[in-house]
């Protein structure tokens, strides 16, 4: 697993959502990854291994949180949007639910219909509880966002965009005292102590159309590093990152204590 931190740790650092287009075979090629999903795949006995873990783990969510990382509403289910969704994605199987979707696939599923959050299945949320942003709008989600100004004067002009034709991507980073896939508030945080007791955790979020100008499902890819083995490969990137945030930022990503950590260690 190989990050592009340059792509990924923008320093200075903004709160402004960051897409940019996913051409088609970057697109496919990232599809590719449901293995035996998909239409076209190859068998890679290193990464099947892998995609079963990362399966079971989604499954154990569901056992422990059920429907707070989950719903499905009648309008998307009137829509057919989880069944748009798979054809839109080459899967094999057509799904008619978002739950039997979500434990087939390795990424986090978010649908939005005419600008609301009809369905998700999202077990490895980023400090957030899914089940709460049912049937709200872009600008209504990241209203608790710190520094949210330019993000909630361009939610409108982002919902339009991504339900165009064209797919789009960002990558956003976290740093955690969690070392799980999942960072569910339902899960207690350690205190933030040490460095090498923390997690860098990046969320590679793809944007898919499904019926253009109306539907639009967003992909959530997690991966997780110790945050040791980042620092020694793009320290400075992310320190400088880091002390750019302003103090609201800082407070909303729980990075205040990481920041003094990280600026009192200059080895790793």
């Amino acid at each position: 697993m190989q990050f592009d931190y340059d792509k990924i740790v923008l320093s200075p650092f903004t709160m402004k959502p960051n897409f940019s287009v996913y051409d088609d075979d970057e697109l496919q090629n990232d599809i590719s990854r449901y293995s035996a999903l998909t239409t076209n795949h190859y068998y890679n006995v290193q990464y099947h291994s892998s995609l079963v873990d990362i399966l079971r783990h989604r499954e154990h969510e569901l056992l422990t949180l059920g429907e707070r990382i989950r719903f499905e509403s009648d309008i998307a289910k009137e829509n057919k949007l989880v069944s748009k969704l798979s054809k839109r994605l080459n899967l094999n199987k057509k799904y008619k639910d978002i739950t039997d979707m979500g434990l087939d696939i390795s990424d986090d599923i978010i649908i939005m219909h005419k600008g609301r959050v009809e369905a998700c299945f999202v077990p490895f949320a980023s400090g957030w509880d899914p089940c709460t942003v049912r049937g709200k709008t872009l600008a209504e989600v990241h209203s608790p966002v710190a520094d949210n100004e330019k993000l909630i004067k361009a939610s409108e002009a982002i919902m339009r965009t991504i339900t165009g034709e064209k797919c789009y991507h960002r990558y956003t980073w976290a740093i955690s005292s969690l070392d799980t896939l999942s960072n569910h508030p339902h899960y207690e945080r350690p205190e933030i102590d040490s460095i090498r007791h923390l997690t860098f955790r990046v969320e590679h979020e793809k944007t898919v159309p499904i019926v253009q100008d109306e539907s639009v499902a967003f992909l959530l890819q997690i991966q997780t590093k110790p945050l040791v083995e980042v620092m020694r490969k793009a320290g400075d990137l992310l320190r400088n990152s880091i002390n750019s945030m302003s103090d609201n930022v800082l407070e909303y990503k729980n990075l205040t204590k990481v920041k003094e950590l990280i600026n009192a260690e200059v080895c790793f």
